[in-house]
């Protein structure tokens, strides 16, 4: 683990940033790397720096915390988070099952510093586990309908009703949206897993597919199918046989 933690502040009101900035200064331990006033500026700048720990506010006007903490999972996925809020000691406990820390505002000196002392005790091979629980956290607090995908080095999120599929190529996850192609950070199988319970199938190992977005089903040889989607007239989307008969209960085809 590295000696000199990078981070970066995530809060809207700079007095408060201006504050935890000074107090992690303090300790030759923490280096701020980075400030952002808000969900969408924390998402690009992490993805940027990578940060060890992001020191995130838990109530932020537009996305929340919480909101940009799901996001922040899967860019960059092994970073901590530590949540700061104004919240009593009761409502926090929420939280503290989830973040590897939480810190109360007012901040209070010797608190961040049982923060960063928290922060150096874990080790590579347990670096994970603080990781882990976060994704729990988040799971049963926040579904976020959109998707973090890249384009020329911005991260844009992406409702899932504008995503009509996705595909591999090369090793890469390309998203084909209403708006264009963007690249997804993560592999297909990630990709499927945070879209679990949604329109959304794995309909050939190399392709997912937005259900909602299906014209047309094309009969080929030997029992197999070629979906065509919505504004791709030209586009068609192979189906393996392992496949078939769940993409024909769905569409409540016999």
């Amino acid at each position: 683990m590295k000696k000199v933690l990078d981070a970066i502040i995530v809060d809207d009101e700079t007095p408060s940033r201006d504050e935890l900035k000074f107090l992690l200064s303090t300790t030759a331990c923490i280096k701020v790397s980075g400030e952002a006033d808000s969900g969408l500026a924390a998402i690009n700048l992490a993805a940027q720096l990578k940060p060890t720990v992001i020191f995130l506010d838990v109530q932020m006007r537009g996305m929340s915390g919480l909101e940009t903490a799901a996001v922040l999972r899967v860019i960059p996925p092994d970073t901590l988070i530590v949540f700061a809020s104004a919240y009593d000691e009761y409502a926090i406990k929420a939280f503290e099952v989830g973040a590897v820390d939480y810190i109360l505002k007012p901040f209070e000196e010797q608190r961040v510093k049982t923060t960063v002392t928290r922060l150096l005790q874990y080790r590579s091979e347990n670096w994970q586990l603080p990781v882990k629980k976060v994704d729990v956290a988040l799971n049963t607090k926040i579904i976020l309908a959109k998707l973090p995908l890249f384009y020329q080095g911005v991260i844009k999120l992406v409702p899932y009703s504008d995503i009509i599929y996705a595909y591999t190529d090369a090793g890469n996850v390309i998203v084909v949206t209403t708006e264009g192609q963007f690249e997804y950070g993560g592999t297909l199988a990630e990709m499927q897993t945070r879209l679990i319970n949604t329109a959304f199938m794995r309909v050939h190992k190399s392709y997912i597919v937005n259900m909602n977005k299906v014209q047309q089903v094309i009969p080929w040889f030997k029992g197999t199918f070629w979906l065509r989607v919505e504004g791709l007239p030209n586009t068609e989307i192979p189906v393996s046989k392992g496949q078939i008969k769940e993409i024909k209960t769905v569409l409540g085809l016999k």
